[in-house]
């Protein structure tokens, strides 16, 4: 499988960063019941759109999304850029990959939650025993569903190929490509 760049971009959440939402993202964040969700929402948004203007050439404000069947963002066609976003706890990941549906997956790793189970459901095999390892495992199919669009319990394309990124101590990420290897770049933090 040939590689295609992926920039990938590692963002902290604990620090207060100048919100970039939209009116529609504004109202969602105020439905969040906790406000630390709300908060880290906040900030994991509004560092995409910041992101996003580097590569589109354009203010984050003005950055308009459209959604997929189920939720994927994503800019409209004209702008050639494919990306992702997931955060977990106090960190967000974002992929950019040009042309390519990207999918990103980042999480916490939880030594008290058995993720066996869970992955055992969604049809993964030969798992490992240790847990980092299964949150792994997580990211790698959590990506491939969120490159090609789809919901959790839906198999992954064959041709969907996840690699294992450097993540925050304590986390885990994987990034994904359809059709391609990912070949990660790594970018920093996104912040201005």
């Amino acid at each position: 499988m040939d590689k295609f760049p992926v920039d990938l971009w590692t963002v902290s959440l604990t620090t207060p960063s100048p919100s970039n939402l939209s009116d529609d993202e504004i109202e969602r964040a105020q439905r969040f019941r906790f406000e630390g969700d709300r908060v880290r929402w906040t900030r994991a948004r509004s560092a995409l759109r910041l992101i996003l203007s580097r590569y589109v050439g354009d203010d984050p404000f003005r950055i308009a999304f459209e959604y997929g069947p189920h939720g994927k963002p994503a800019l409209p066609p004209i702008n050639y850029v494919q990306f992702n976003l997931s955060h977990a706890g106090d960190w967000a990941m974002i992929a950019v990959s040009g042309s390519v549906p990207v999918g990103v997956d980042i999480e916490r790793i939880r030594p008290d939650l058995d993720m066996t189970p869970l992955l055992e459901r969604l049809g993964e095999t030969g798992l490992p025993s240790a847990v980092p390892d299964l949150y792994h495992v997580w990211t790698r199919r959590e990506a491939r569903v969120k490159a090609a669009g789809g919901a959790l319990f839906e198999t992954p394309a064959a041709n969907i190929s996840a690699v294992d990124v450097k993540a925050p101590e304590g986390y885990v990420g994987s990034v994904a490509l359809v059709a391609f290897e990912p070949e990660i770049h790594y970018c920093g933090n996104g912040r201005r």
